[in-house]
C-alpha cells in the first residue's frame, strides 16, 4: 500500500506541473512521496509512545543495604529523596539533601520514611527509644514499635562511636601592618560541642592579641564550659556553667565564674535556634594591681543571664549572636557584659568567610595603684575564616 501511494503521488505531481516543469515535478513528487511514506511510521510511533506511557513504571525501593546509611523519604507521587533527617514532627519533615540542601516537606505529602542509622528518640515522659525510624499507614514506628508524634521531644543519631557525637567550629584572623607603624593583630575562636538526644555540652575558647612597635596593646582570653540536660520540649536544666577570663588591660589577672540554672528553648529548628538561660552563681576575681587598702582578690555571689541566637538568613549566609551578663557586687565590677556576633558566608561545604565583632563592658572597673581606671568598654571587629568539623 505504501508503494501504491508513492506512485500516485508522483503521477499527481506530473499532472499539476506538465511540460517543461518535469524537473520540478520530480522534486515535488519526491517530497510528497517522502511525506506519505512517513505517515505510517508517525502513526505507529505515536501508538507506541502512548502504550509505553500507559504501562505502570517499575516500582523502585532504596537498597536494602546502604553503605552510607542514608535516610530515605518517599513522596505520595512516588518520588524518593535521600539525605539526613533533621526534624520530624506531626506537621512537617525536614531532610538535608546533598543536592537540594535542607528541604521541608508537609507530612501529608509523605508516603514512607526509612532511616539508615539507628536513632535515639526522647519521649515526653523522659523515656529514650533506640531504633530505625519507619512509617506504616501514616504512623511513626521506632524499632518496629508505634509511637505518637506528639510524644517525640528530640531525635539524635545513636552511634556507637563517641566521635560521631562531637562537632567543632574553629575560626582565626590575622592582621599585619608595616611601614610607619609596625602592628600585629591575631585572634582565634574555637567551639567544641557534644550532643545527644538528652544532653548538650559546649566548650569554647576566645583569644585576642595585638602588638604595636613591640608594645602589647591587647591580650585577653576567655574559656567557658556549659552542660544542658533536656527535660521537655522547651525546658532544660543547666547543672554546670563555668568561665575563665583574663585581661590585664581591664586589670583582670584571673577571673573565675561558676553557676547553674535553667533554660528555655524559644525556637529549635535546623534554620533557627534561640534559647536563654538564667541562674545563680559565684565569681572570684583577682586583680593585677589595686589601690592601697583595697583587696586584690574579691569573691562575690552572682546572677547569670544569657541568650543564644542562630539563624540561616539564606542558603549561604548564617547569623550567630550570643549575650551574657553577670551581675555581682560593686567590688567585683557590679556587672560584666559580653556580646558576640558573627556573620558567616559559605565558601565551601566546610569553610566559611566570617565577619565577627565582640563587645565587653565592666560597669565599675577597678582602678590600679596609680589611680588609673580602665575604660569600661572594649570593642573588637574581625575578618577571618571559619572551619566546621
Amino acid at each position: 500500500m505504501k508503494y501504491a501511494m508513492h506512485n500516485r503521488a508522483i503521477q499527481t505531481a506530473r499532472q499539476i506541473l506538465p511540460g517543461g516543469h518535469a524537473g520540478q515535478a520530480t522534486r515535488a513528487a519526491m517530497l510528497a512521496a517522502s511525506f506519505v511514506a512517513l505517515i505510517p511510521h508517525s502513526v505507529f510511533a505515536a501508538d507506541q509512545t502512548f502504550e509505553s506511557a500507559s504501562t505502570p513504571p517499575e516500582i523502585w525501593t532504596p537498597p536494602a543495604f546502604d553503605v552510607q546509611q542514608w535516610d530515605w523519604i518517599q513522596l505520595d507521587t512516588g518520588e524518593w529523596i535521600k539525605g539526613r533527617l533533621k526534624v520530624l514532627n506531626d506537621e512537617t519533615i525536614e531532610i538535608d539533601s546533598d543536592h537540594f540542601d535542607l528541604i521541608s516537606i508537609d507530612w501529608e505529602d509523605v508516603a514512607y520514611i526509612r532511616t539508615g542509622r539507628t536513632k535515639s528518640v526522647l519521649l515526653d515522659g523522659g523515656e529514650i527509644i533506640l531504633g530505625r525510624l519507619t512509617t506504616e499507614n501514616g504512623r511513626l514506628h521506632i524499632g518496629g514499635e508505634p509511637v505518637e508524634f506528639e510524644r517525640v521531644v528530640g531525635i539524635a543519631t545513636a552511634s556507637p562511636r563517641e566521635f560521631d557525637l562531637w562537632s567543632a567550629d574553629i575560626s582565626a584572623g590575622v592582621n599585619f601592618r608595616s611601614g610607619n607603624v609596625e602592628q600585629k593583630d591575631a585572634n582565634a575562636k574555637a567551639v567544641l560541642k557534644r550532643r545527644t538526644v538528652k544532653n548538650y555540652t559546649r566548650m569554647s575558647y576566645t583569644g585576642n592579641y595585638s602588638e604595636s612597635e613591640s608594645e602589647e596593646l591587647a591580650n585577653n582570653h576567655t574559656a567557658s564550659l556549659s552542660h544542658d540536660y533536656r527535660i521537655s520540649h522547651r525546658w532544660f536544666l543547666r547543672p554546670v556553667q563555668a568561665e575563665y577570663y583574663r585581661d590585664p588591660f581591664q586589670n583582670r589577672e584571673a577571673e573565675w565564674t561558676v553557676g547553674l540554672g535553667a533554660g528555655y528553648q524559644i525556637f529549635d529548628t535546623p534554620k533557627l535556634d534561640w534559647w536563654f538561660t538564667a541562674g545563680p552563681g559565684y565569681q572570684r576575681t583577682e586583680y593585677v594591681d589595686v589601690a592601697e587598702g583595697e583587696d586584690r582578690t574579691v569573691s562575690t555571689p552572682a546572677f547569670l543571664f544569657g541568650t543564644f541566637y542562630e539563624q540561616d538568613l539564606t542558603d549561604e549566609i548564617e547569623l550567630e549572636m550570643s549575650y551574657q551578663v553577670t551581675v555581682t557586687e560593686t567590688a567585683a565590677g557590679r556587672a560584666k557584659h559580653d556580646l558576640y556576633t558573627a556573620l558567616d558566608v559559605d565558601l565551601t561545604e566546610r569553610l566559611d568567610l566570617r565577619i565577627s565583632g565582640t563587645w565587653k563592658r565592666i560597669e565599675r572597673p577597678q582602678p590600679d595603684s596609680d589611680g588609673v581606671t580602665p575604660q569600661k568598654d572594649d570593642f573588637t571587629a574581625t575578618l577571618g575564616l571559619a572551619l566546621e568539623i
